[in-house]
């Protein structure tokens, strides 16, 4: 093989490379105008009556399309789902990291909490992937990504939250105790938060919301664990 074919052959080499790059961007950028465009339709309370075909007038793209990237509504909303929690884990990664074990859980409980408030378009969503029946009919390859980006919430969370129990600042007890602990305190918190007025029983506003859940979070931490109180 002379040079000049070489050449010619790394040249058609490259351009077939640029081309698949270009469509796999492409392919991409439509994934998110879908998304974009389902969650604009799956923001109000009438959500679960959106349709495929609703999602691709709004996207500008055929029905077609949308099967393309998403095999059924259920797996359109669960990436929706997903994209949510991964902006949560990526924008708490980028939050500073000076101060005690205990002012770095406060500063992240409430930015979490806020993160909620400021998304609240996702809401519906959320939660309906939340649901036990959703679940239950969940693909399998859907719950494996679900477990990963949860396990990487812990790879990212739990030395911190270790990092307290070993400077004594949090009382020492199983972590994954702590864990089911500040995610059930977390997911009513948020529940509240989502409902707005409609808590209107349980008093106060956003704000007092949450503070009083931060609050009740952190003393939950610093608190003796219950197998070491003294009893009555």
């Amino acid at each position: 093989m002379t040079m000049g074919h070489i050449m010619t052959h790394g040249h058609i080499l490259g351009s077939n490379m640029a081309r698949t790059d270009r469509r796999q961007r492409e392919f991409e950028r439509r994934e998110q105008e879908i998304l974009d465009a389902a969650l604009e339709l799956c923001s109000a309370v009438e959500f679960e009556s959106v349709t495929i075909e609703q999602i691709a007038r709004r996207a500008d793209v055929g029905k077609g399309t949308v099967y393309k990237h998403f095999a059924s509504r259920d797996e359109l909303l669960f990436r929706l789902n997903i994209r949510f929690y991964r902006g949560l884990l990526d924008a708490l990664r980028a939050q500073p990291v000076e101060g005690s074990p205990r002012e770095r859980l406060r500063c992240i409980i409430e930015y979490a909490l806020r993160y909620h408030v400021m998304h609240r378009e996702y809401r519906y969503v959320v939660e309906y992937c939340g649901r036990i029946d959703f679940m239950e009919r969940a693909e399998a390859i859907w719950r494996d990504d679900f477990l990963r980006l949860d396990r990487a919430f812990q790879e990212w969370g739990v030395p911190l939250i270790q990092s307290g129990m070993d400077s004594g600042v949090f009382a020492k007890r199983p972590v994954e105790q702590v864990l089911l602990g500040v995610n059930a305190c977390f997911k009513g918190a948020i529940s509240m938060l989502w409902a707005g007025e409609h808590w209107c029983a349980h008093g106060g506003d956003e704000e007092t919301v949450l503070a009083a859940a931060t609050e009740f979070m952190l003393a939950g931490l610093v608190g003796e664990p219950r197998s070491t109180l003294v009893a009555d």
